[in-house]
């Protein structure tokens, strides 16, 4: 109901909430329960990588001119970039191997001239070609000696691939604080394959020290093995239009990195820029989903179109994006920006979910009349695609399992 989602962000405003600087204090636990009748398969997302490999891909005690560790990025089914800030990037390469150390591709440092670094900090990036799906391959930088241990990656799977999709995606997390990192925690209990963010990646502005700080200080481990693929939020536009989102990430470059789309297995993902043009990427969005082929189709963006939280529905994002995502029959729509979970019934068969409780604190959540479930509760969400259903799993920070939700691949 409009009236019931104005009334909401109204109240919110008269507090003086919307927009404001909120503390990093949340409910590290959940206080309502939904369906938890299809628990989640637990397991480590890095262990058989580290196993495979030998390591950790930890700094070694020459790996002092690396300022920001190796991490993954655009990892697809033949390819994949490693990214790091180094003092000296001259000579320095990745070497790749197999597990069992048969040698695959030496790569060099590419430093990228464009990037927003301080004098003396150089962006570099390497890419590799030619893999092989769904298989795993070692890494560790080199200068002469070893910067950065030996470590592992998979490749993405192809669309045939029978074994499930796994991904965790979270959103309004980078404040550095303690309720990031008692979620952190728990993000190494479940055995996802791809990381995806619905926006506000680095508080309070999005400046490279707080991406440094905040993002990199603090999911370094989990980003030197799993890929991370995010949406841009307000935060992270508040520096330089987010030029240092765009800057810290190698995103697929569709659209100058502020919105793209990929493909995992059998999900064709899609990132949207709420920060940008609703009209001009809409359009982008008929043209992109009609030509894909795969069965499963999940979007997430900062903004929410459905949402009880203290901002409420971004009304106009939803009456664009809505029947573009009801035409291709996309499943899942995921957002951020309220910093609380909501689930909503769904919506002409699409499944809408707000998780925004990535470790900045939480606020406030009412319910509505599409409402299912809602809790201002610091959480994840963790997902299990197969061939003929989508499992759901909401995870809060002390690794409580307090919804799920089963999606079925087309609408009944």
């Amino acid at each position: 109901m409009r009236g019931f989602e104005n009334s909401i962000v109204m109240g919110a405003i008269g507090l003086g909430l919307v927009g404001c600087g909120m503390n990093q204090s949340g409910h590290l636990s959940a206080t309502n329960n939904g369906d938890t009748s299809h628990p989640a398969e637990r397991g480590s997302p890095i262990d058989e990588l580290r196993t495979a490999c030998g390591g950790d891909g930890a700094l070694t005690a020459d790996g002092g001119v690396i300022l920001r560790h190796p991490y993954l990025q655009q990892v697809t089914t033949s390819s994949a970039m490693i990214g790091w800030v180094s003092r000296t990037p001259d000579g320095e390469t990745v070497e790749i191997t197999k597990p069992d150390g048969a040698p695959v591709s030496t790569l060099a440092a590419a430093v990228d001239g464009g990037a927003l670094r301080s004098t003396g900090e150089n962006q570099v990036w390497t890419s590799m070609s030619s893999l092989t799906p769904d298989t795993i391959y070692c890494y560790d930088v080199k200068n002469g000696s070893e910067l950065a241990g030996r470590t592992g990656f998979r490749t993405a799977p192809t669309a045939d691939n029978p074994k499930p999709v796994r991904f965790l995606a979270f959103g309004d997390s980078g404040g550095g604080g303690s309720d990031q990192y008692a979620l952190l925690e728990q993000m190494y209990k479940f055995p996802y394959d791809v990381m995806i963010h619905t926006g506000d990646v680095a508080y309070d502005d999005g400046t490279i020290s707080q991406f440094n700080n905040n993002v990199f200080g603090v999911y370094t481990d989990l980003f030197r093995n799993v890929p991370f693929f995010p949406a841009a939020g307000n935060h992270d536009y508040n520096t330089l239009q987010g030029a240092p989102f765009r800057d810290v990430f190698a995103l697929p470059d569709q659209n100058g990195e502020r919105w793209y789309s990929y493909d995992w297995g059998r999900v064709h993902f899609v990132a949207l820029d709420t920060e940008s043009d609703y009209a001009t990427q809409t359009q982008w969005l008929d043209q992109d989903l009609a030509a894909n082929t795969l069965p499963w189709k999940i979007i997430y963006l900062h903004r929410p179109p459905y949402s009880s939280g203290e901002h409420g529905s971004d009304t106009k994002l939803r009456s664009l994006l809505a029947p573009v995502a009801e035409k291709y029959g996309v499943q899942l729509i995921l957002a951020g920006h309220d910093h609380d979970y909501e689930r909503m019934a769904p919506q002409n068969g699409v499944a809408y979910i707000v998780t925004g409780g990535g470790g900045r604190g939480t606020r406030p959540v009412s319910s509505s009349s599409f409402t299912v479930l809602s809790d201002d509760v610091i959480h994840f969400v963790y997902g299990e695609v197969s061939a003929d259903e989508m499992v759901l799993h909401a995870v809060d920070a002390t690794g409580k399992e307090f919804d799920s939700v089963v999606i079925p691949r087309a609408a009944s």
